[in-house]
C-alpha cells in the first residue's frame, strides 16, 4: 500500500495489516497512558510508529509483555529534539533512543536499512528508511517480526509469526543462513526461544537447525558477555536440560563451553527433573558441570565473565558435591547448618547423579551410604538452637582462662560445633560441653570447627 499520512493517526505502514485479534485488543486497552502520549506526539510531528518485536508476541501468548519497543520513522536526532529531556541518547549511532515513560523506559529505533554484519554481530553501516516492511525483513524470527499499528488496531505480519506461534515452530525470516552470519547471537537466541512455556519443547525449524549448526563457530565472534545473558536466560526456564542437550547435540554447547566439554546429555537431563525444580543458577551450573574438576568450572565460568558472586557461590557448591555427611544426626546438622538453603539441593544432585552413574569432579563416586544418608535426613528434627553461637568470647574467657587471640577463637568455634551437633540451645548446656572438653593442652588448629566438609 501506498505510504500516506492521515490526521492524527501517523504515518501509515507500507503493507498490509490484519485487525488485531481480541487478545491484542484485550492487551492495547491495558497500555499505559504515557506510552500513548509518545505515539500520539510521533503521530502529530508526522511520524509512523510501531510497537514491534518481543512485546508484541508476548502479547499474544499471553504473557506479560513488559519491554515495550517502538520502531518509527523519527530519525534518532529528531527524536532527542522532539522529546527534549525525555529523551536518553542510548544508542543513536544504531538509531535507537530511550524514551521516558512516568514509571518505565521506552526504546525507540528509527527503521533502518543496512549494509553486511563483518563482525557477527553488528551492522558495518546504517541507514535511516521509511518502511517498516523492509525493518521486520532484517529481523531474526517470525514471531519477532510483527507490529502493531495502535492508533489503528492494525496487526502487520508479513512472516506468518501468528502461524508459527500456533504451531509452536522456531522459524528465522527468510533465508535462515544469512540471519545466522548477521548476528551470530541468533544461534542462541533460536535455542532460547524453544522454551516459550509450560508445555513441551517447540520445534527449531529444519533450514534454521541446519544454519545453527553450520555457522555455530561464528558464536566465538561475539562478546562473551551476551553468550552469558543468553545462557542464563536458557538455565531460568522449566525445560533447560532439553535445551541444553540439544545444543549439546548440535555442537553449539562446546562451542560456548570451550573444545571438548561435551556433557553427557543424561546429566544435563537432570535439570528437568521436578525433584531439582527450585535448584538456583548457581546449583543448576554445578550439575551441569557435575563431572568436571572444579578448577574447570572456575576456568570455563571466569571465560563467559559471569559474575563474580555467582562464579564463587558455583565454585563452592561444586566442590563440596564430592563430599556426603554421614547418617549420623550430629553430621547431618552441621551440614544443614553450613549449606543453609542449599543443603536439600546438595542431597537431591546427589541423588540424580546417582541414578545416572555419574562421576563427580572427573571420579567415580560410591554412593554405598547414600540412601541411609537420605533416610536419615528425612528423619532429622527440626531444629531447635540459634543460628548463632550461644556464647560469646567473654563468657568463655570468664569461665577457662583462655585469653583473648586465635586459642579462643578456635575454642569457641569448637564450642559452637557442639552446640550444632547436639541441638543445645542454653548457656547452661554450653557450659556442660565445655566441661567435656580438652582444651587446656592439644594443637588448637586441629580442634573442630563448623564446617563442611569438615
Amino acid at each position: 500500500m501506498e505510504t500516506e499520512r492521515t490526521a492524527n493517526l501517523g504515518l501509515e505502514a507500507d503493507l498490509l495489516g490484519v485487525p488485531c485479534p481480541p487478545q491484542l485488543n484485550r492487551w492495547l486497552e491495558t497500555l499505559p497512558d504515557d506510552l500513548l502520549s509518545i505515539l500520539e506526539t510521533f503521530a502529530n510531528d508526522g511520524h509512523g510508529v510501531w510497537l514491534v518485536g518481543g512485546c508484541v508476541r508476548d502479547a499474544w501468548l499471553g504473557e506479560d509483555a513488559q519491554d515495550i519497543d517502538l520502531c518509527t520513522s523519527c530519525p534518532p536526532e529528531r527524536m532527542l529534539a522532539l522529546f527534549g529531556d525525555q529523551a536518553i541518547a542510548t544508542g543513536v549511532e544504531f538509531g535507537t533512543v530511550t524514551l521516558k515513560g512516568t514509571s518505565t523506559l521506552y526504546e525507540a529505533t528509527t527503521l533502518r536499512t543496512e549494509s553486511l554484519y563483518r563482525d557477527g554481530r553488528r551492522p558495518e553501516h546504517v541507514a535511516w528508511g521509511s518502511s517498516l516492511k523492509e525493518d521486520l525483513s532484517r529481523r531474526d524470527f517470525t514471531f519477532n517480526s510483527m507490529a502493531i499499528d495502535v492508533a489503528r488496531r492494525l496487526l502487520y505480519d508479513p512472516y506468518d509469526g501468528v502461524t508459527d506461534m500456533e504451531q509452536r515452530v522456531v522459524r528465522a525470516v527468510g533465508d535462515a543462513g544469512l540471519r545466522c552470519r548477521e548476528d551470530a547471537l541468533r544461534i542462541l537466541r533460536a535455542y532460547r526461544f524453544l522454551n516459550r512455556d509450560q508445555g513441551p519443547l517447540w520445534t527449531m525449524e529444519l533450514r534454521l537447525q541446519n544454519a545453527v549448526r553450520e555457522h555455530r563457530e561464528r558464536l566465538k565472534m561475539v562478546a562473551v558477555e551476551r553468550h552469558w545473558m543468553e545462557l542464563e536466560k536458557i538455565l531460568t526456564t522449566p525445560l533447560s536440560g532439553r535445551v541444553l542437550a540439544k545444543m549439546n547435540e548440535d555442537g553449539v554447547f562446546e562451542t560456548v563451553f570451550g573444545e571438548g566439554q561435551r556433557p553427557r546429555n543424561s546429566l544435563l537431563l537432570l535439570n528437568d527433573l521436578p525433584t531439582l525444580g527450585s535448584l538456583t543458577l548457581h546449583e543448576r551450573l554445578a550439575l551441569m558441570m557435575a563431572e568436571w574438576p572444579t578448577k574447570s568450572v572456575v576456568h570455563q565460568l571466569k571465560a563467559l565473565k559471569v559474575p563474580k558472586a555467582l562464579l564463587r557461590n558455583t565454585a563452592v557448591f561444586h566442590e563440596r558435591l564430592a563430599h556426603l555427611p554421614r547418617p549420623r544426626q550430629a553430621e547431618l546438622r552441621v551440614f544443614a547448618h553450613v549449606l543453609q538453603d542449599s543443603a536439600a539441593a546438595h542431597l537431591g544432585i546427589r541423588e540424580s547423579l546417582n541414578h545416572v552413574a555419574a562421576m563427580i569432579h572427573g571420579k567415580p563416586t560410591h554412593n554405598e551410604e547414600l540412601e541411609a544418608v537420605l533416610t536419615a535426613w528425612e528423619n532429622l528434627p527440626v531444629r531447635k538452637t540459634p543460628e548463632n553461637c550461644l556464647v560469646d568470647g567473654h563468657w568463655i574467657m570468664a569461665r577457662t582462662g583462655v585469653e583473648q587471640g586465635l586459642r579462643l577463637g578456635r575454642l569457641k568455634d569448637w564450642l559452637h560445633r557442639i552446640q550444632i551437633e547436639e541441638d543445645l540451645t542454653s548457656a547452661d548446656q554450653m557450659e556442660h560441653a565445655l566441661s567435656r572438653l580438652p582444651f587446656t593442652h592439644g594443637d588448637h588448629n586441629l580442634w573442630p570447627k563448623v564446617s563442611f566438609p569438615s
